[in-house]
Order: structure tokens, then sequence, then C-alpha cells
């Protein structure tokens, strides 16, 4: 009889410690699971920030580096869409012919959503243009999403989409139209007429003077 209590004892020992073991092991792993998010949240969120600045900003004697280091951190659908903005614009070419000076001020940036390995990122920033003789071009306060996606440690930009407001409305499903059943807050009271919504341009565009 004891030795049967023996064995028992020694099973329920074993099966408690293979249970801490297992439990410790997964915290451990939710653990390192959640750090990696972390960091890379943070990581996209820095060079999506960095990103933008070299790609939008550039004067006459670095336009060419900025546009190769630009180039160097686009995969996917990125990468044309950016090579057939720079060449059908002649970017480098205007830029020093005209003289150009972009500077970008990040307002503000943010993730919206990341994985240890992917990351979209928000950004607000503005960009003003100024040509050789000074004159100021124009102003842009622009909204833009990064898609970043990490390829042999190293963050890239697979996805650029300009936000204007235009397409904010589409993805949220804005109409002019009341739904059915809807009933206005007062009837009695009159239209008014509401100042049009600044809509960004995206970054260089300009109508005010030819731009790259």
């Amino acid at each position: 009889m004891r030795t049967t209590t023996g064995k028992l004892a020694g099973v329920t020992i074993a099966v408690l410690a293979l249970a801490a073991i297992v439990v410790t092991a997964f915290l451990g792993w939710r653990y390192w699971d959640l750090r990696s998010v972390e960091n890379a949240r943070n990581s996209s969120l820095d060079s999506a920030k960095r990103y933008a600045t070299t790609m939008f900003g550039y004067q006459p004697n670095n336009v060419d580096d900025h546009i190769a280091k630009s180039q160097s951190v686009l995969t996917g659908a990125a990468k044309p869409t950016y090579d057939d903005l720079v060449s059908k614009n002649n970017l480098a070419a205007e830029v020093r012919k005209q003289g150009v000076v972009s500077e970008v001020t990040i307002q503000d940036a943010g993730v919206v959503t990341n994985t240890k390995n992917t990351s979209q990122v928000l950004i607000f920033m503005n960009q003003s243009v100024t040509r050789g003789d000074k004159e100021l071009v124009r102003v842009d306060p622009s909204r833009l999403t990064f898609d970043m996606v990490e390829q042999d440690g190293v963050w890239k930009i697979s996805g650029i989409d300009v936000i204007t407001d235009d397409s904010f409305r589409s993805k949220i499903g804005v109409t002019d139209k009341a739904p059915a059943n809807g009933v206005p807050l007062n009837p009695s009271a009159p239209p008014s007429s509401s100042a049009a919504v600044p809509v960004p341009t995206p970054p260089g565009a300009s109508t005010a003077a030819p731009t790259p």
C-alpha cells in the first residue's frame, strides 16, 4: 500500500512539475511575442517618419541621393509607383533646373495597426516648396499612410496612400442622402452653407507654380 501511494505521489509531483514548465514556457513566449510586436511598432514608426522626410524633402544638391535612398526602401507595389512618379515628372532634373527646395515637417505620426513584421503608419506632415528665387510656391498639409514590411531586419515601404478628403469619405461611407427613417434635427431652420473643406494634395503637387 505504501509503495502504491509513493508511486502516485511521485507521478503527481512529476505532472505538476511538467505543468509548471509548460506554463512558464507559455508565459515566456507570450511575453516575448508582445515585446516583439511593441518593438516592431516603435521601429516601424521611426523608419516611416525618416523615410517620409527623405522622400519628400530635397534640394538641388541632394535630390539624386534622396531618390536613391527612397528607392532602396521600397518593395512590392510601392516601388513601381514611386519610380513612375519620379520618371514621369523628371523629378531630379526639374529640381535642379528650377532650384527647388522642398522641406518636410512631420506634424504627427502613429501606427494604425501592426504585427511583428508588418505595420501601417499614418503620417501628418507639412511640405513647403520654394524655388531658386526663394519665392514660396506652396505649403501642403498632407496625410498619408505607409504600409510597411520588415525584410532581413530592415523596414521597407510596400504601399503608399495619400489621403484626401474624398478618399477619406469613401472609406467611411459618407453620403449626402439622409437615411430612409431619418428626422431632421430642426426642420424649420433654413439650410445653411458651409465652407468647403480644403483637400490636401499629394506631396510635391502644386497649382500655384510648376513643381516636380
